[in-house]
C-alpha cells in the first residue's frame, strides 16, 4: 500500500510529496526532521506473488544492499543516508538531487555531443567501478537513472534493484528486473550476471545518449528482448570515434566485452580527441537545420528529482539609461559575475557619442534592424542596434533595447586572459545567482583570428532582480562569448526572451562578429 504524504517514517522522516514511481518502489521528497534537511525517501515495493519466506528474504537483502551502498563515497553515486524500517518494510533515505536525467536532457534537446557523452560515460563507469569493488551490481543502468548537473557532473542513482555479486536474483523464477531495452543478454538468459552486465547496459546507455533510444528498442518487451539476443546495433547514426567502445561493450558474450579499464581508456581517448568545432560565426544558411537548438528547461518532470531553483537573479548593472551611445557614470556599478578581483586600469568615459558613430545597414539580411558603429575609449568597437539605450560603468558597457526586453553587454577583463576559465567562472557565478539555469552548450569559435569560447544558456527571472529590463517569470536565452586580444579579455553578452530568440539570432551574430579591438 503506497504511503500517504505527511506520513512520518521511523519517527523521523516526513514524506512531503511523491516524486516518481517504478516497479520496485516509490520515491518521495521528504524532510529529515532531526537534521532539518531535505531528503529523498524510497519506499521499497515487493513484487507480487512472493511467499512470506520470499518476502522476508527480499526485505533482508534489500536492507543489506542499501547499507552496503551507503558505504560508497563517490561523487557520481547518489549518497544513501539511512535505511529505516517502518511497519516491517525498508525505506531507503537518500541525497535529494535536483538535476534532470540524461533521458530528459536528450528528449528535450537532442543527442548529447560525442565528447559530452563520453565524459558522462567515464563518470558513470567510475561509479560502477566503485560499486563493483564493493561487490555491488547496479543492474539497471539506463539514461533515466543518470542525473546530469549543469556543471557536467553525472550521478548514477537508483540502486533499488542492486544486488551483491554472486547473490541470487531479487526476483522469482521467470521474472527479470530492469529495463528490457538496456538489459544484458546473460540476464535475459538467466545466466550468471556479473560486472560485465552493467558494462553492457552502460554501452546501450551511451548509444541512447547519441541516438535518443536504446539500440534494441522495438516497441514491445518481447521484440526488444529478441533484438538484444539476436541482432547487432545500427551504428550509422553514431559518430565513428565512438564505434570501438560501443562495439566492445555490447558484445553478446560477457567474456568478450571490454573490461572497465579498457572502457575508460577508450572513452578518455574520445574526450581528448580534437573535436570538429562548429564556428557560430558562419552564415545561418550554412548551418544544418535545427542546429543551435539548446537544452530546454527541465523542472518538475524529473523522474526522481527536480531541477533546483537556486536563488534570485541579480547580476547585471544598469545605470540611468539614455538614448544613443553609452555615457560615463560617476558612481561605480555593482560588481559583475565576471568582474576581476584586481582593479582594472582606469577607463576614460566618453560623455557623448563618438563622432564616428555611423549607420551601417546589413546588405545580405534586410530583415535585420540597422546598426551603428560605436567606438569605445578602450580601443574596441562594435555594431550596436539603433534605438538601443546605452550606459557605461568602468569596465562594463551595455545597451538595452527600446522596449526594455533585450540586453547587449561588453565587459573588459584585465586579470584573467583565458577564455575557457572566464566562461567557467561565469557559469559558476551565474548558477549561484540565477534561477533555473539550463546549459545549452559551450563551444570554441574563431573570432577575427582569435580563439574564443561561447556559452549559451537559458534562465528564468525571479521575483527579485536589479534590472529594469528583466521581467519576473520570463525565460531568457543568453549567449556569452569570451575572447582574449592583446593584453585584455572581453566578454560579449546578448540576452533576449526565449520566445524571441530565433528572430533575434541573426542580429546577435552580426553584432558579435563586428566586435573589433584596435591594434
Amino acid at each position: 500500500m503506497v504511503s500517504d504524504s505527511n506520513r512520518l517514517i521511523a519517527g523521523r522522516y516526513q514524506l512531503l510529496r511523491e516524486l516518481g514511481r517504478g516497479g520496485m518502489g516509490v520515491v518521495w521528497e521528504g524532510q529529515d526532521t532531526l537534521l532539518n534537511r531535505q531528503v529523498a525517501v524510497k519506499e521499497v515495493l515487493l513484487p507480487e506473488g512472493l511467499s512470506p519466506g520470499e518476502q522476508e528474504r527480499h526485505l533482508l537483502r534489500t536492507v543489506r544492499e542499501a547499507r552496503i551502498a551507503a558505504k560508497l563515497n563517490h561523487p557520481s553515486v547518489v549518497a544513501i543516508y539511512d535505511v529505516a524500517e517502518d511497519e516491517g518494510r525498508p525505506w531507503i533515505v537518500m541525497e535529494l538531487l535536483r538535476f534532470p536525467s540524461v533521458e530528459q536532457v536528450v528528449q528535450s534537446s537532442g543527442a548529447l555531443p560525442v565528447r559530452e557523452a563520453a565524459e558522462v560515460g567515464r563518470q558513470v563507469l567510475s561509479a560502477l567501478k566503485a560499486a563493483h569493488a564493493a561487490g555491488i551490481l547496479h543492474r539497471d543502468v539506463k539514461p533515466s537513472n543518470i542525473l546530469l548537473a549543469e556543471d557536467g557532473r553525472a550521478v548514477l542513482t537508483d540502486f533499488g534493484i542492486a544486488t551483491a555479486e554472486g547473490d541470487s536474483s531479487l526476483t522469482k523464477t521467470g521474472m527479470v528486473t530492469g529495463s528490457p531495452s538496456f538489459l544484458a543478454p546473460e540476464r535475459v538468459r538467466a545466466d550468471d550476471a556479473g560486472p560485465p552486465s552493467d558494462l553492457w547496459s552502460l554501452g546501450a546507455t551511451l548509444y541512447a545518449c547519441m541516438v535518443g533510444r536504446s539500440p534494441f528498442e522495438r516497441g514491445d518487451p518481447m521484440s526488444t528482448i529478441n533484438a538484444l539476443l539476436n541482432e547487432e546495433p545500427d551504428y550509422r547514426r553514431i559518430p565513428p570515434i565512438m564505434h570501438p567502445v560501443l562495439r566492445g561493450l555490447m558484445r553478446k558474450e560477457p567474456a568478450e566485452r571490454l573490461d572497465a579499464e579498457a572502457t575508460d581508456r577508450e572513452l578518455a581517448a574520445v574526450v581528448a580527441a580534437r573535436p570538429a568545432y562548429v564556428d557560430l560565426d558562419v552564415p545561418e544558411r550554412k548551418k544544418k537545420k535545427g542546429a543551435g537548438s539548446g537544452r530546454a528547461l527541465l523542472a518538475a518532470a524529473a523522474t526522481v528529482v527536480l531541477v533546483v531553483a537556486g536563488g534570485t537573479l541579480a547580476y547585471f548593472r544598469i545605470a540611468a539609461p539614455a538614448e544613443g551611445a553609452p555615457r560615463g557614470t560617476q558612481a561605480a556599478a555593482a560588481s559583475s559575475p565576471l568582474t576581476p578581483t584586481a582593479t582594472p586600469p582606469a577607463v576614460t568615459a566618453t560623455p557623448t557619442p563618438s563622432p564616428t558613430d555611423t549607420v551601417a545597414t546589413p546588405r545580405t539580411r534586410p530583415a535585420v534592424p540597422a546598426v551603428r558603429v560605436w567606438r569605445s575609449g578602450e580601443g574596441w568597437s562594435i555594431l550596436r542596434p539603433t534605438g538601443w539605450r546605452g550606459t557605461r560603468a568602468e569596465a562594463l558597457t551595455e545597451w538595452t533595447r527600446g522596449d526594455g526586453h533585450a540586453h547587449l553587454g561588453v565587459e573588459t577583463i584585465y586579470v584573467n586572459l583565458d577564455p575557457n576559465q572566464i566562461i567557467r567562472d561565469s557559469q559558476e557565478t551565474f548558477r549561484q545567482k540565477a534561477e533555473r539555469v539550463v546549459n545549452h552548450g559551450r563551444r570554441t569559435v574563431t573570432h577575427q583570428g582569435a580563439t574564443a569560447v561561447e556559452w549559451q544558456f537559458t534562465w528564468i527571472a525571479g521575483a527579485e532582480n536589479n534590472e529594469p529590463w528583466v521581467t519576473p517569470g520570463t525565460r531568457y536565452r543568453e549567449v556569452r562569448r569570451a575572447v582574449a586580444i592583446g593584453d585584455a579579455a572581453y566578454v560579449l553578452s546578448w540576452t533576449v526572451p526565449e520566445m524571441q530568440w530565433k528572430r533575434n539570432r541573426a542580429l546577435m551574430r552580426q553584432v558579435f562578429t563586428s566586435f573589433t579591438v584596435r591594434a
